[in-house]
Protein backbone atom coordinates (compact mmCIF):
# COMPACT_ATOMS: atom_id res chain seq x y z
CA UNK A 1 0.00 0.00 0.00
CA UNK A 2 2.82 2.44 0.90
CA UNK A 3 4.52 1.76 -2.43
CA UNK A 4 1.26 2.47 -4.26
CA UNK A 5 0.85 5.82 -2.46
CA UNK A 6 4.43 6.77 -3.28
CA UNK A 7 3.80 5.88 -6.92
CA UNK A 8 0.70 8.09 -7.03
CA UNK A 9 2.51 10.99 -5.41
CA UNK A 10 5.33 10.76 -7.96
CA UNK A 11 2.96 11.14 -10.96
CA UNK A 12 3.62 14.39 -12.77
CA UNK A 13 0.93 16.80 -14.05
CA UNK A 14 0.74 20.09 -15.96
CA UNK A 15 1.54 23.26 -14.15
CA UNK A 16 -0.64 26.35 -14.48
CA UNK A 17 2.07 28.05 -16.54
CA UNK A 18 2.19 25.14 -18.98
CA UNK A 19 -1.58 25.20 -19.39
CA UNK A 20 -1.53 28.94 -20.03
CA UNK A 21 1.17 28.50 -22.68
CA UNK A 22 -0.95 25.85 -24.43
CA UNK A 23 -4.02 28.12 -24.35
CA UNK A 24 -1.96 30.99 -25.74
CA UNK A 25 -0.70 28.81 -28.58
CA UNK A 26 -4.22 27.65 -29.42
CA UNK A 27 -5.40 31.26 -29.42
CA UNK A 28 -2.56 32.27 -31.73
CA UNK A 29 -3.29 29.45 -34.14
CA UNK A 30 -7.00 30.35 -34.15
CA UNK A 31 -6.20 33.99 -34.87
CA UNK A 32 -4.26 32.90 -37.93
CA UNK A 33 -6.43 30.01 -39.10
CA UNK A 34 -9.92 31.54 -38.85
CA UNK A 35 -9.26 34.53 -41.18
CA UNK A 36 -7.57 32.19 -43.68
CA UNK A 37 -10.53 29.82 -43.51
CA UNK A 38 -12.97 32.68 -44.15
CA UNK A 39 -10.85 33.81 -47.09
CA UNK A 40 -10.90 30.29 -48.48
CA UNK A 41 -14.69 30.20 -48.13
CA UNK A 42 -15.01 33.52 -49.95
CA UNK A 43 -12.79 32.32 -52.79
CA UNK A 44 -14.91 29.20 -53.14
CA UNK A 45 -18.05 31.34 -53.44
CA UNK A 46 -16.42 33.48 -56.14
CA UNK A 47 -16.04 30.36 -58.29
CA UNK A 48 -19.84 30.43 -58.63
CA UNK A 49 -19.60 33.79 -60.39
CA UNK A 50 -17.14 32.41 -62.92
CA UNK A 51 -19.45 29.51 -63.68
CA UNK A 52 -22.41 31.86 -64.16
CA UNK A 53 -20.42 34.20 -66.38
CA UNK A 54 -19.10 31.31 -68.45
CA UNK A 55 -22.66 30.10 -69.03
CA UNK A 56 -23.77 33.59 -70.07
CA UNK A 57 -20.76 33.85 -72.38
CA UNK A 58 -21.68 30.54 -74.04
CA UNK A 59 -25.25 31.77 -74.55
CA UNK A 60 -24.03 34.98 -76.20
CA UNK A 61 -21.69 33.10 -78.51
CA UNK A 62 -24.42 30.66 -79.53
CA UNK A 63 -26.70 33.63 -80.22
CA UNK A 64 -23.95 35.25 -82.29
CA UNK A 65 -23.49 32.11 -84.38
CA UNK A 66 -27.21 32.23 -85.25
CA UNK A 67 -27.71 35.96 -85.78
CA UNK A 68 -24.25 37.52 -86.29
CA UNK A 69 -24.63 39.87 -83.34
CA UNK A 70 -24.75 39.95 -79.56
CA UNK A 71 -27.70 41.26 -77.56
CA UNK A 72 -29.16 41.76 -74.09
CA UNK A 73 -31.97 39.16 -74.02
CA UNK A 74 -30.07 36.59 -71.97
CA UNK A 75 -33.09 34.47 -71.05
CA UNK A 76 -34.10 34.22 -74.71
CA UNK A 77 -30.57 33.02 -75.47
CA UNK A 78 -30.94 30.21 -72.95
CA UNK A 79 -29.18 31.73 -69.97
CA UNK A 80 -31.79 31.74 -67.20
CA UNK A 81 -30.48 31.05 -63.67
CA UNK A 82 -33.71 32.25 -62.04
CA UNK A 83 -34.63 28.77 -60.83
CA UNK A 84 -31.39 28.57 -58.81
CA UNK A 85 -31.91 31.94 -57.16
CA UNK A 86 -31.71 30.60 -53.60
CA UNK A 87 -28.39 28.88 -54.26
CA UNK A 88 -26.70 31.89 -55.90
CA UNK A 89 -24.54 34.42 -54.03
CA UNK A 90 -24.10 36.48 -57.18
CA UNK A 91 -26.45 38.67 -59.14
CA UNK A 92 -25.52 38.29 -62.78
CA UNK A 93 -26.38 40.02 -66.04
CA UNK A 94 -26.05 43.26 -67.96
CA UNK A 95 -26.29 46.37 -65.81
CA UNK A 96 -26.91 48.86 -68.64
CA UNK A 97 -28.44 47.21 -71.70
CA UNK A 98 -27.78 49.21 -74.85
CA UNK A 99 -30.09 49.42 -77.83
CA UNK A 100 -28.90 47.05 -80.55
CA UNK A 101 -27.90 48.67 -83.85
CA UNK A 102 -31.08 48.59 -85.94
CA UNK A 103 -29.55 47.25 -89.15
CA UNK A 104 -27.98 44.32 -87.30
CA UNK A 105 -31.23 43.66 -85.46
CA UNK A 106 -33.33 43.74 -88.64
CA UNK A 107 -30.93 41.30 -90.29
CA UNK A 108 -31.26 39.02 -87.27
CA UNK A 109 -35.07 39.18 -87.47
CA UNK A 110 -34.81 38.17 -91.11
CA UNK A 111 -32.74 35.20 -89.95
CA UNK A 112 -35.45 34.12 -87.52
CA UNK A 113 -34.96 36.22 -84.39
CA UNK A 114 -38.24 36.83 -82.54
CA UNK A 115 -38.22 40.59 -82.06
CA UNK A 116 -40.86 40.46 -79.31
CA UNK A 117 -38.60 38.23 -77.21
CA UNK A 118 -35.40 40.07 -78.04
CA UNK A 119 -36.29 43.68 -78.93
CA UNK A 120 -33.97 46.18 -80.55
CA UNK A 121 -34.61 48.69 -77.77
CA UNK A 122 -32.84 48.38 -74.44
CA UNK A 123 -35.26 46.89 -71.91
CA UNK A 124 -34.42 45.85 -68.37
CA UNK A 125 -36.27 42.87 -67.01
CA UNK A 126 -34.72 42.23 -63.62
CA UNK A 127 -35.27 38.99 -61.77
CA UNK A 128 -36.65 39.26 -58.24
CA UNK A 129 -37.27 37.23 -55.10
CA UNK A 130 -40.65 38.72 -54.30
CA UNK A 131 -42.54 35.48 -54.95
CA UNK A 132 -40.37 33.08 -52.99
CA UNK A 133 -43.38 31.60 -51.22
CA UNK A 134 -44.36 29.97 -54.51
CA UNK A 135 -40.81 29.59 -55.74
CA UNK A 136 -39.16 31.79 -58.37
CA UNK A 137 -40.74 31.49 -61.79
CA UNK A 138 -38.69 29.92 -64.54
CA UNK A 139 -38.27 30.41 -67.38
CA UNK A 140 -38.07 34.14 -66.93
CA UNK A 141 -39.40 36.73 -69.30
CA UNK A 142 -37.37 36.00 -72.47
CA UNK A 143 -36.19 39.62 -72.48
CA UNK A 144 -34.62 39.21 -69.05
CA UNK A 145 -31.03 40.35 -68.80
CA UNK A 146 -30.54 40.66 -65.02
CA UNK A 147 -30.90 37.95 -62.39
CA UNK A 148 -30.61 38.82 -58.71
CA UNK A 149 -29.03 36.63 -56.06
CA UNK A 150 -31.07 34.95 -53.36
CA UNK A 151 -28.29 33.91 -51.02
CA UNK A 152 -25.93 36.11 -49.06
CA UNK A 153 -24.12 36.68 -45.80
CA UNK A 154 -26.62 37.15 -42.99
CA UNK A 155 -29.27 39.59 -44.19
CA UNK A 156 -27.01 41.04 -46.91
CA UNK A 157 -27.87 39.76 -50.39
CA UNK A 158 -26.53 41.10 -53.68
CA UNK A 159 -28.93 43.21 -55.72
CA UNK A 160 -28.80 44.49 -59.28
CA UNK A 161 -26.93 47.51 -57.93
CA UNK A 162 -24.03 45.19 -57.07
CA UNK A 163 -23.46 44.41 -60.74
CA UNK A 164 -20.29 46.05 -62.09
CA UNK A 165 -20.51 48.28 -65.20
CA UNK A 166 -21.60 45.97 -68.03
CA UNK A 167 -23.49 46.20 -71.33
CA UNK A 168 -24.15 44.41 -74.59
CA UNK A 169 -21.79 46.75 -76.37
CA UNK A 170 -22.10 47.90 -79.92
CA UNK A 171 -23.17 45.73 -82.84
CA UNK A 172 -22.56 48.19 -85.69
CA UNK A 173 -20.17 45.98 -87.63
CA UNK A 174 -18.10 42.82 -87.31
CA UNK A 175 -15.10 44.71 -85.95
CA UNK A 176 -16.93 46.39 -83.08
CA UNK A 177 -19.35 43.72 -81.87
CA UNK A 178 -18.74 43.37 -78.15
CA UNK A 179 -20.39 42.57 -74.85
CA UNK A 180 -19.52 42.74 -71.17
CA UNK A 181 -21.51 40.68 -68.68
CA UNK A 182 -21.10 41.25 -64.95
CA UNK A 183 -21.57 39.39 -61.69
CA UNK A 184 -21.72 40.97 -58.24
CA UNK A 185 -22.03 39.12 -54.96
CA UNK A 186 -21.57 39.32 -51.19
CA UNK A 187 -19.09 36.69 -50.04
CA UNK A 188 -17.67 38.34 -46.92
CA UNK A 189 -19.49 40.08 -44.07
CA UNK A 190 -16.94 42.91 -44.13
CA UNK A 191 -17.61 43.72 -47.80
CA UNK A 192 -21.33 44.07 -48.40
CA UNK A 193 -21.59 47.51 -49.97
CA UNK A 194 -22.20 48.21 -53.65
CA UNK A 195 -18.67 49.54 -53.97
CA UNK A 196 -16.94 46.85 -51.90
CA UNK A 197 -18.66 43.53 -52.65
CA UNK A 198 -17.14 41.02 -55.07
CA UNK A 199 -17.53 41.91 -58.74
CA UNK A 200 -16.35 40.21 -61.92
CA UNK A 201 -16.94 40.57 -65.66
CA UNK A 202 -16.48 38.53 -68.81
CA UNK A 203 -16.26 39.87 -72.36
CA UNK A 204 -16.71 38.53 -75.88
CA UNK A 205 -13.16 37.19 -75.86
CA UNK A 206 -13.89 35.14 -72.72
CA UNK A 207 -11.57 37.34 -70.68
CA UNK A 208 -12.45 37.39 -66.99
CA UNK A 209 -11.75 40.59 -65.09
CA UNK A 210 -11.91 40.89 -61.32
CA UNK A 211 -13.32 44.35 -60.60
CA UNK A 212 -13.25 43.74 -56.81
CA UNK A 213 -12.26 40.72 -54.74
CA UNK A 214 -14.90 41.42 -52.12
CA UNK A 215 -13.01 39.70 -49.30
Amino acid sequence: MKNLLKSVKKQDGFTLVELMVVVAIIGLLSAVAIPNFKKYQAKAKVSEAKLQLSAAYTAEQAFFSDFNMYSHCLAYMGFDPAAEIMSRYFSVGILTPAAVEIAAHNAAVTSGLLAVNCPQGATVQAGSITALANGPASPSDPRANQFVAGKGIGASVATIAHLPPSNNGTQTDALTMTFLIGAGGIVDASFVGVGTAAALTINQNKVFSVVRNGY
